[in-house]
């Protein structure tokens, strides 16, 4: 089971580094947040919650509590991007669309908790 942690929290980890840097000026999430509504200085706040989240999965590789914190972190992110989805009245593939990594992130806390 460990290996399974180590696995998601690097894949998970390494991906939430990259989307949250996305946020500081990647065409996509600048066009994004302005579509939903969302200032810049929200877009940058959640570039940094998202790489800290990211950071804070890689360090759980080797940080178990580190690993267990990281995981809620992560999916109140996508608990916030669900709700966007919902107010912006998407189509339900488009609000279920953070759920996958929501699971996955708990999994890591949950998976380190109980080894």
């Amino acid at each position: 089971m460990h290996i399974v942690a180590i696995v998601l929290g690097a894949i998970l980890g390494i991906a939430y580094v990259i989307v949250g840097f996305m946020k500081f000026g990647g065409k996509e999430p600048v066009e994004s947040f302005k579509h939903y509504g969302y200032s810049d200085g929200f877009r940058i706040l959640v570039g940094i919650l998202e790489i800290l989240g990211g950071v804070w999965m890689i360090i759980g590789i080797w940080s178990q509590w580190v690993a267990i914190l990281a995981g809620p972190w992560i999916a109140v992110i996508m608990v916030g991007a669900m709700i966007t989805q919902i107010r912006a009245k998407n189509e339900v593939k488009e609000i279920m669309l953070p759920v996958p990594f929501l699971i996955l992130a708990l999994a890591v806390s949950v998976i380190n908790l109980v080894m």
